[in-house]
């Protein structure tokens, strides 16, 4: 009994930084899952936003000239691009925080991707 609190009472410096370093660790991974989750919903939103864009754009072109391809317009082109670029940082955000939240099922999920 005296050499585990001789031990304790000599290194209870050790321990209580290895207590805070665990404490300072969790908050941090806490901390990157709050940031992650709310980058989606910032993306979310500006998906929702240029997806508005997409539809303003293409109801212009139809009242501009009906029978002109859409397609081919580069704005409308643009707006396409920068919705695949959101998706796919949804996707690769939603990927990590699934990763962090449930590290044993990160791998089954990225086979869907």
């Amino acid at each position: 009994m005296g050499e585990g609190l001789r031990y304790t009472i000599t290194h209870i410096g050790d321990i209580a930084m290895d207590k805070l370093a665990n404490g300072c660790n969790a908050a941090a991974r806490s901390t990157r899952g709050i940031v992650l989750t709310y980058d989606i919903h910032e993306q979310g939103r500006k998906k929702n936003k240029i997806i508005h864009q997409i539809g303003e754009r293409i109801a212009e072109l139809k009242e501009i000239s009906p029978e002109s391809d859409i397609f081919n317009d580069l704005k409308l082109k643009g707006l396409f691009d920068k919705l695949n670029g959101i998706e796919t940082l949804i996707r690769l955000h939603l990927n990590e925080r699934d990763s962090r939240l449930y590290p044993g099922r990160a791998d089954q999920n990225c086979e869907a991707c």
